[in-house]
C-alpha cells in the first residue's frame, strides 16, 4: 500500500530527474517484504515524511535483482548467521565535526565487515541508496560512528516482530497481498524504481530515494536477549556511507561535554 505523507504533493513531471520511462507512479521508497529490516525502513520512511510503497517479496530473485545483489555483496566474507537482535547504547555527536578537529579516518575494511553482518542477518536491510530517512549520528561505546532512524520506544516482553508488525499496520505501510516485486529497474547505472506485478497487470514505479531490499528470511529470527530494565527504542542502524542497516535495539546515553 502506498501512503502519501500529509502535506505533500507528488512532484509535477517538470520536477522530476529526467527518465525514459513512462512510470505509472513516483514515490520516494519502495520497501520490499514484511521482514523486519524493511518493514522499520517503512515505518521510518512515513515518520519522515517520506511516500512509502511496501510490497511483498517474491519467492526467488528475478535475474536483474539477483545480479544487483551479487554485485553488491561480491566482496563480503560472511560471518556465521546470527539470530538475535542486537542490542546497542550509544549517545548522540555532532552530524559536522567541529573546527579543528580531525574528521573521522574513512575505513572500507568496517564497512564490509558491517556489509557482511547485515547481510546475514535476519534483522538487516540493503539500500539501493544510502537510507533514504532522516536519521541522527551517534557514536556507540565503542567509538564507532553509526547514523541512526528511531521508529519508536520499545515494551519490555514483546517480541519485534509483532511490534514491527503492529506499527505497520498503524502507519498504513503493510505489504498489500496483490503486489509484489518483480525486478528492480535500472537507469543511468542505478536502482531508478522497480516492476511491480499486481493483479491487474505489471505496474511501473520509481522510487526517488531508493529501494529497501531484505537481507534473510524473517523466519529464521528468533532469539531477543534479556537487557532487564534498560528504556529501549527499536532503530535502524547504519554506517556513513554504508549501504546495509540493521534494525537493532537502541540504548541511549546522554550526551558528552565535547561532542
Amino acid at each position: 500500500m502506498t501512503t502519501r505523507a500529509r502535506d505533500r504533493e507528488f512532484p509535477e513531471p517538470e520536477d522530476e530527474p529526467e527518465s525514459e520511462l513512462d512510470w505509472d507512479e513516483v514515490v520516494d521508497i519502495i520497501c520490499v517484504g514484511a521482514d523486519p529490516g524493511p518493514t522499520a525502513q517503512a515505518i521510518s520512511g512515513v515518520r519522515c515524511g517520506r511516500r512509502v510503497l511496501a510490497v511483498l517479496r517474491p519467492q526467488t530473485w528475478d535475474v536483474d535483482t539477483a545480479a544487483y545483489i551479487a554485485e553488491m555483496t561480491a566482496d563480503l566474507t560472511l560471518p556465521e548467521t546470527c539470530v538475535h537482535i542486537p542490542f546497542t547504547r550509544a549517545r548522540p555527536a555532532e552530524s559536522d565535526p567541529a573546527r579543528g578537529r580531525v574528521i573521522d579516518t574513512f575505513r572500507g575494511a568496517h564497512l564490509r565487515d558491517w556489509a557482511a553482518l547485515c547481510w546475514t542477518s535476519p534483522f538487516g536491510v540493503l539500500y539501493t541508496d544510502p537510507f533514504g530517512i532522516d536519521t541522527t549520528p551517534m557514536i556507540t561505546d565503542d567509538g564507532l560512528r553509526i547514523e541512526a532512524a528511531v521508529v519508536g520506544p520499545y515494551p519490555p516482553g514483546q517480541s519485534l516482530a509483532d511490534w514491527l508488525a503492529a506499527h505497520a499496520r498503524d502507519h498504513d505501510v503493510q505489504p498489500d497481498p496483490g503486489v509484489a516485486l518483480q525486478r528492480l529497474i535500472i537507469e543511468y547505472g542505478r536502482v531508478a524504481g522497480a516492476e511491480l506485478t499486481t493483479s491487474s497487470g505489471p505496474l511501473l514505479v520509481r522510487a526517488l530515494d531508493g529501494v529497501a531490499l531484505p537481507t534473510l528470511p524473517a523466519e529464521t529470527a528468533a532469539a531477543q536477549p534479556d537487557l532487564g530494565a534498560v528504556d529501549l527504542e527499536v532503530a535502524i542502524v547504519g554506517r556513513p556511507a554504508g549501504r546495509f542497516g540493521h534494525v537493532e535495539l537502541l540504548g541511549r546515553v546522554g550526551v558528552v561535554e565535547g561532542e
